[in-house]
């Protein structure tokens, strides 16, 4: 009878611990699909352009999902369109954190530093994420160390990186158009124009490049050609942020101007 006593014990506790178990793993399991439907309704409402929503659903997502590094590199992301940048901050170093150290995610605190004005900071991960071997866009990396130089004011420095980056990918236009920007700090207007022509060579419907070339052409007086820039930024990008200052340019332009001889 004793040992019966013992064995329904032992069953029981068993029983009890595998019940424990289950429930445990239930719980996981759940947790895990919360996590996942908030973290992609979070990238849906990114994808929107609707930050403040997608963060409701990527807190949730990060509550269930606490060591999922994709998560925590959306809820950076959203927190970045918030402006809220010490929050952002957070979340991408525990992305990289739990990601042994992915170069998409040090790329994107490097462009956080870009906003947070913190030049250093931000050429150190991009070329953290550039010397990445494995990085797919280690031309895009390299090409926004270059502009972190730029917005430092080492002239030197970014035209040297910009052109380690136009020798790898020489049909990316926006490194092109880092160039202009630095030759035009430099008061080299020739080159400058020269690398605007070639990022448009390049890329025909790159908008900033085109734009610039407008603006460049409306200070040189060059009016009927600075109109037909500016009338291609409105036609292909009417709604954007380009298009609206093209339009504006545009209006202000005279109708009926003859262009300098």
């Amino acid at each position: 009878m004793r040992m019966f006593c013992l064995r329904f014990i032992v069953y029981a506790l068993l029983v009890a611990g595998l019940s424990g178990c289950m429930v445990a793993v239930r719980q996981q399991q759940s947790a895990r699909q919360q996590a996942d439907v908030h973290y992609k309704l979070g990238l849906s409402q990114l994808e929107s352009n609707n930050p403040t929503r997608a963060l409701r659903e990527l807190l949730i997502a990060v509550r269930n999902g606490p060591n999922d590094s994709a998560i925590h590199a959306a809820l950076a992301e959203a927190y970045q369109l918030k402006k809220a940048y010490p929050q952002a901050e957070r979340h991408y170093l525990q992305a990289i954190k739990l990601s042994k150290g992915d170069p998409r995610y040090e790329n994107n605190l490097a462009s956080l530093y870009l906003d947070m004005q913190q030049w250093d900071k931000a050429i150190s991960y991009f070329d953290k994420a550039g010397s990445n071997l494995l990085f797919l866009n280690s031309h895009v990396a390299l090409t926004g160390k270059s502009y972190a130089y730029f917005k430092k004011g080492d002239y030197p420095a970014a035209l040297r990186q910009i052109e380690d980056v136009i020798a790898i990918a020489p049909r990316y236009a926006r490194a092109y158009y880092i160039q202009s920007e630095v030759y035009q700090a430099l008061g080299q207007e020739d080159k400058a124009r020269q690398s605007l022509n070639r990022a448009v060579a390049v890329a025909p419907d790159f908008i900033p490049a085109i734009y610039q070339l407008g603006l460049m052409l409306q200070q040189d007086k060059q009016l009927t050609a600075a109109r037909e820039k500016f009338k291609q930024v409105v036609e292909l990008a009417p709604d954007s942020e380009w298009g609206l200052k093209a339009a504006a340019l545009l209006r202000a332009l005279p109708e009926a101007a003859a262009d300098k001889n």
